[in-house]
């Protein structure tokens, strides 16, 4: 004779609805299907800076052109004069510049933000450089080893569409171009970038003193009047013949 199977009754039919719906994952059938706040991307704040000269001195077998220096250069807006300031950089630069002999020439390159236009930013750059390497001729530095060199906007490291990043776009960088009279890792030592001639102080001055010169007019050249005199015209010799 078979058993009879006991049908649960309306309260354990109850409880295990309870059970069930505690179950569920948590939101559903509450009609709130919003995704998870995504945090903005940000830039790596976390990226570590590099160690400043001269803290690591530069070496050749590094492999880094570039020399780190702790600072700015800050010049005066759209001009290329040295803000006062500036001479904690310039002073370490110095520095390195006297103390490796074997770098014969170091690359002063210039960068700006984008608020202007190309060929604007990229005269600027160029004369701030310059302006650098001027202040480094000027403090015993021989123009042979300096190449001023602008890249205007043209190598931004931050967005400029924000005021920190046209800040730090606003730059001068410095890099060894050549070691002991070589080119150094075989590349172009002006790094493709608008070059201006880096001159000695004699030749500055000079450039100056020739500037600075009255201008005087040249001498008028010699030459004889005519006037308006008028000369008779002789008549016509008569035709030779005989009759």
């Amino acid at each position: 004779m078979e058993s009879k199977r006991r049908r649960p009754g309306r309260g354990a039919r109850a409880g295990a609805a309870v059970v069930a719906i505690a179950a569920l994952p948590l939101g559903v059938g509450c009609g709130d299907n919003r995704l998870p706040n995504v945090p903005v991307p940000r830039p790596d704040a976390s990226k570590a800076l590099p160690r400043w000269y001269p803290e690591k001195p530069w070496s050749a077998k590094d492999g880094d052109s570039r020399i780190y220096i702790e600072g700015k250069i800050v010049f005066d807006t759209d001009k290329a004069i040295i803000k006062p300031g500036s001479e904690k950089v310039l002073n370490t630069l110095l520095q390195f510049v006297n103390e490796h002999p074997e770098v014969t020439r170091l690359r002063v390159e210039g960068h700006t933000d984008s608020t202007a236009s190309d060929e604007y930013n990229q005269e600027l750059s160029a004369r701030r450089s310059l302006a650098v390497c001027d202040w480094l001729v000027d403090h015993g530095v021989d123009n042979t080893r300096l190449i001023a060199v602008g890249f205007g906007e043209s190598k931004p490291m931050a967005p400029n569409d924000v005021p920190q990043g046209r800040a730090e776009n606003r730059r001068t960088e410095f890099h060894v171009a050549e070691v002991n009279g070589r080119l150094f890792q075989g590349k172009d030592a002006t790094a493709g970038g608008y070059v201006l001639e880096v001159k000695s102080a004699e030749d500055r001055k000079k450039a100056k003193e020739q500037l600075a010169a009255p201008k005087t007019a040249p001498p008028p050249k010699a030459f004889t009047p005519t006037g308006d005199e008028i000369k008779p015209v002789a008549p016509p010799a008569p035709p030779k013949g005989g009759g």
